[in-house]
């Protein structure tokens, strides 16, 4: 049973998924608005090299999800029950431990910051992709009925939303960047919507002959994709004083950033790594890596070092939360709260 399990996973995806956690790690370590980033080419280059994170996090949900026999009512109120009791659960421990601590609870206070702040100003303003998550999956039975009853239709509506994400992508250039700043993450569902439709895309079977396609000549593909990786990473570093706005985010809709994302899963869904007993290991860790590794962040940059070398903050974070969450992950009700 062991083996079959394996054989049925994909462990390419599994691979990408455990990088992009890292990705995700490197753009909350690294503000693109300090001078110790922005003066320097070196940290830019690493925290611009996040920008693909999320789009592969939306695009691996949905290559499963969309792609099941069937989605049933149960599935989708199972999942958006898990996850709304992972944003619930962690901000009310928070909240009770502050109002131990400091007599303060700030539950609602909290709990708002999750969704509709546009900075990381709040303690758990990563949370906002649990509550896109919870989106997605609400909405995931139509796209699915759409993917496996119309096909054309399908892909009519990821030409149209590529069509939103690169007008909006455009608007940027014209002076309307601060307007799309000012709408929190949680609410740019366009981008959203896109990603998830190629993942559902990319993963269904009538996609086969281009997977077999780049697997036939994936050196050649994947060095292209290494290329254009860099060019996001050099894009994203000259555009940010063209529209005046240094997050990551700001290129999530850009249509080299969502080439380079979709290239980038499609090669590593045909992958067969060697280390799959380590891939197996990490795997379960990363949505628990990605709840808690902003909590330490604040910790280390009071630390002169890190806060002149971010970078170095990357793997230790990565390495100590992974040894918090496997612990956890051991502790019949701790791990209520690091599993997804």
């Amino acid at each position: 049973m062991v083996v079959s399990k394996r054989k049925s996973r994909n462990f390419g995806l599994d691979l990408v998924k455990v990088l992009a956690c890292i990705l995700v790690i490197c753009l909350h370590s690294l503000t693109p608005t300090s001078l110790v980033v922005k003066n320097n080419i070196f940290n830019s280059s690493v925290y611009y090299s996040g920008t693909i994170a999320i789009p592969i996090f939306f695009m691996a949900s949905s290559y499963f999800v969309l792609n099941k026999k069937d989605i049933s009512f149960y599935y989708v109120l199972r999942r958006v029950v898990d996850i709304f009791f992972i944003i619930v659960g962690w901000v009310l421990v928070y909240s009770i431990c502050q109002l131990i601590v400091k007599h303060r609870f700030i539950f609602l206070e909290e709990l708002k910051g999750t969704a509709f702040v546009t900075t990381s100003s709040n303690h758990f303003y990563h949370f906002w992709f649990f509550w896109a998550l919870i989106f997605m999956l609400i909405i995931s039975p139509l796209l699915w009925y759409i993917l496996h009853n119309n096909f054309k239709r399908y892909l009519f509506l990821t030409f149209i939303l590529t069509l939103i994400c690169v007008g909006v992508d455009i608007s940027l250039h014209l002076d309307n960047s601060i307007n799309i700043q000012n709408i929190p993450q949680v609410f740019r569902i366009y981008l959203y919507i896109e990603y998830y439709l190629l993942g559902g895309l990319i993963g269904n079977l009538r996609f086969i002959k281009i997977k077999e396609y780049v697997k036939k000549h994936i050196m050649i593909i994947s060095f292209s994709a290494i290329f254009l990786y860099f060019i996001v990473i050099i894009y994203s570093i000259w555009n940010r004083n063209v529209i005046h706005w240094d997050y990551a985010e700001a290129n999530y809709g850009n249509i080299l950033v969502i080439f380079t994302s979709v290239l980038i899963l499609i090669i590593f869904s045909v992958l067969n790594p060697k280390n799959k007993k380590l891939i197996e290991f990490i795997i379960p860790a990363t949505m628990g890596i990605y709840m808690i590794h902003p909590f330490f962040i604040n910790k280390l940059m009071k630390i002169h070092f890190f806060y002149e070398y971010p970078v170095f903050m990357v793997p230790i974070l990565f390495v100590l939360c992974l040894i918090i969450v496997e612990i956890a992950l051991r502790i019949p009700v701790i791990k209520r709260f690091f599993k997804l």
